[in-house]
């Protein structure tokens, strides 16, 4: 029986939540958002290819960072949104957002893992 790798598990663990995000994304834009749906289907959109190209495992030395930026500026951008008008403070957006912080940590481990020499033997 053979171990798998840790880089594996996470680039696929990555390629879960990214799915997630994204359908979480186009459902919030679908029936929360109102005025605004069309920058949510974007966003889920973007999640769903960028987990696309990890699963494909193309170019991961971009876009594995990427991925981790955007998922940084998304949530930061919700963040200062959520405290300064009071949308986007629901039950969706507190699960999609601990989604993407998950994310965070795991394309963090991911990009570590990936740049370790020794994971690579």
């Amino acid at each position: 029986m053979q171990i798998r790798k840790t880089p594996t598990i996470l680039r696929w663990s990555a390629v879960s939540l990214l799915f997630v995000v994204g359908l979480i994304d186009i459902y919030y834009g679908n029936f929360y958002a109102g005025f605004f749906e069309n920058l949510w289907y974007v966003m889920g959109s973007i999640y769903i290819f960028t987990g696309a190209v990890i699963a494909a495992n193309f170019e991961p030395r971009f876009t594995q960072p990427a991925v981790f930026g955007y998922a940084i500026f998304l949530f930061a951008i919700w963040a200062t949104t959520a405290l300064g008008t009071g949308a986007g403070l629901d039950t969706v957006a507190y699960v999609d957002k601990a989604i993407e912080a998950l994310l965070v940590v795991n394309m963090a481990l991911l990009i570590r893992s990936s740049r370790n020499p020794s994971a690579l033997s």
